[in-house]
């Protein structure tokens, strides 16, 4: 299986993060370091995950013949609704043909790679010709503007990515960890934390709260999660290819924030140049943040043909999900 294409699509509001959006310069200069980010995309009230998805979409099957396109998988966790499946709205809006399967995939910053392994398994048990994963994703309106673990490290946008099969079979180094739960989590607006009268009369002054709930994110339980599980997970990935990270030629980590990248570049002892990380412009896009740092990589010219990209995304949950794939 390999990268066909790749097309991403960021809304055209967008925030710089200056001094300005901060308290003090102390807190600017934390953000700064810490995360990373001196842009983010925000998405308008009309505008919803699919329709960043579709805009990305659009541009990327321009010139394919979408009667190729066999199964849609959409991630995200910021669906347009409970159902039908955004997929569905997806699939009716690119007018692909009725015989092409589609499915949500809801499981945040491990999403892509998750997709990438059914996928994967669909093009080996089913002889598919091509698939179509699809991310959007609007995480600024579940942040709320005073809790600073969150504010102005995320941001809105779509990608759109082909597939397609190959000789090269990657492999897959998955799991989870459900004591992570309330490492980052939306509590509100499921059965368990329904949207009550108490939780809509506090947010009369933040009412995009009232779409998705809070995002609330323990920074710190989320960096002690991934150091715990990712090292691991990216050493029994590499002996699924009997590869050692010397031989990987790029690494593209979940674009969480300056200081989980870094933390595993410095745990792995990965030369820095190996590891890429474009938070600056975008932010945290969850599921969008690893194919979005492989398009740009590819604009920058930083990849060669048949050369190794290992691809690790890790979050909610705690989930985590990897692989290593050739440039096409």
């Amino acid at each position: 299986m390999i990268i066909e294409s790749i097309a991403y699509h960021f809304p055209e509001h967008q925030i710089e993060v200056t001094a300005a959006c901060f308290e003090d310069e102390q807190q600017f200069n934390a953000h700064h370091s810490f995360v990373g980010t001196s842009t983010v995309y925000q998405a308008p009230a009309n505008e919803t995950a699919s329709d960043l998805a579709l805009k990305a979409a659009l541009d990327l099957l321009k010139d394919v013949d979408l009667s190729t396109i066999d199964f849609l998988v959409f991630s995200s966790l910021t669906r347009d609704y409970h159902a039908p499946s955004t997929a569905s709205i997806l699939h009716k809006k690119l007018g692909l043909k009725a015989s092409c399967g589609v499915m949500d995939l809801p499981v945040g910053c491990s999403g892509f790679p998750m997709a990438l392994m059914l996928a994967n398994g669909m093009f080996t048990t089913m002889a598919h010709n091509r698939i179509l994963v699809l991310m959007g994703e609007t995480p600024t309106r579940a942040v709320h503007p005073e809790n600073l673990s969150v504010k102005h490290v995320f941001g809105d946008a779509g990608v759109a990515v082909l597939l397609k099969p190959s000789s090269f079979q990657p492999a897959f180094e998955f799991g989870n960890d459900g004591t992570g739960f309330s490492s980052l989590n939306v509590l509100r607006g499921g059965a368990r934390y329904p949207m009550d009268t108490e939780f809509l009369e506090s947010n009369l002054n933040t009412p995009w709260l009232n779409q998705f709930g809070e995002l609330v994110m323990d920074g710190h339980g989320i960096l002690k999660l991934t150091l715990s599980h990712v090292p691991n997970a990216v050493f029994a990935l590499l002996d699924k290819y009997n590869l050692t990270l010397d031989q990987v030629d790029h690494v593209i980590f979940h674009q969480a924030s300056n200081i989980v990248i870094d933390a595993l570049q410095r745990k792995l002892n990965l030369p820095k140049v190996k590891v890429h990380n474009y938070l600056a412009d975008g932010g945290n896009t969850i599921s969008c943040g690893i194919p979005i740092a492989w398009a740009k990589a590819q604009e920058a010219n930083r990849f060669k043909r048949g050369e190794h990209v290992l691809i690790f995304g890790f979050g909610v949950g705690f989930s985590w999900c990897g692989t290593i794939l050739k440039v096409h």
